[in-house]
Parts: structure tokens; sequence; C-alpha cells
């Protein structure tokens, strides 16, 4: 499945399921990740919230919206204090679409931790020619394949930074760099 593929699945999931309808009744969603700067390479959906008004009762009517609508094969909610002391709620989900898995991360975060993630995820995209933009997503599908995309390994951030500051070109490329 090629970005335009998975976007358009993306959409399916955010218009057709109305996960995006939902979202907006509970506050402002901002899609951020890789869908935001047009270089998906794998199924992951990335949304974060305003959450002024957000609520654990908030919580649990999400929760139920997405446990009806989506029959999650795997699913977390929960309210926390985050590393900077504010309080945030995050819903996790993974759900089969058309035959596909997909990850979808929910976070409600404050307006200023959105528009920084915003404004990262906008600077990459301006930055990254359309040549780099396939270099990333080729370097990402590779990583993911031999299961080296993950918070342990190797993350969007390492990839972004060798082919925007690096201009490394491919996967072993890349390994070669951070090995």
């Amino acid at each position: 499945m090629n970005n335009v593929d998975r976007k358009s699945q993306a959409d399916r999931i955010l218009y057709e399921f109305g996960l995006l309808k939902k979202l907006e009744e509970l506050g402002v969603p901002h899609i951020i990740g890789s869908y935001r700067m047009d270089m998906m390479a794998w199924n992951d959906l990335d949304i974060d919230i305003e959450n002024a008004d957000m609520s654990l009762d908030k919580l649990y009517e999400l929760s139920s919206f997405i446990l009806n609508t989506f029959h999650p094969t795997w699913y977390e909610a929960k309210e926390e204090i985050n590393e900077e002391g504010k309080l945030v709620w995050f819903h996790g989900f993974e759900i089969m679409i058309t035959g596909e898995l997909w990850n979808i991360d929910l976070w409600f975060f404050d307006k200023e931790t959105i528009v920084n993630a915003e404004k990262y995820c906008d600077d990459i995209a301006l930055r990254a020619s359309e040549i780099q933009k396939e270099r990333i997503i080729r370097i990402k599908e590779e990583l993911i394949a031999r299961n080296l995309y993950s918070f342990e390994k190797y993350k969007s951030l390492d990839v972004y930074k060798a082919v925007l500051e690096k201009d490394v070109e491919d996967v072993e490329e890349f390994l070669e760099l951070y090995s």
C-alpha cells in the first residue's frame, strides 16, 4: 500500500466511520504525524485534541464510541500526568480496516503542546523535497519490514534527521549511520 492509499484509508476512519466528528464533539482535533506531513509509511493515525473541556466522563464516552464503532483488537484509555506535569488523556487502539491493521493514537493536550507538534510536522514537510519524502517513506517501510521501527529502536525523528540533515538515501545507509 502506498502513501495515497494509506491516506485514503485514514480518511475512511476519520470521515466514513465518524471518528473526526466524534472528536469535534469533545474538543478541537488536530491531525498530526505522517498524515499531516503526507508521508504515511504505515497504517498509523495520530490526532491531538485540545483538552480544555476533557473529563473522565468524556473519556468514557469516547471509549464507548471507539469500542462500539471500531471493535478494536487492542484498546487503551487513560488519564495521566505527563513528564511536564500537565494532565493529559490518551486513547490508543488498533483496528482492522479492509484486512489491514491500523494503529490510532488520540492525545488530549493543551493548545501549546499541539501547536508545537503541528509546527514540528509542518517544518519537516516544508523542508523535505518530494525525493526526500519518498526516501523517508521507503526507509520507514524497510525499517518496519525488519521490525526495527519502534520506540525501542529507530523512530521517525531518526529517519527525518538522517534524510534531511545527512542526506541518507536508503535503509542500508541509515543503518550504517546509526550502528
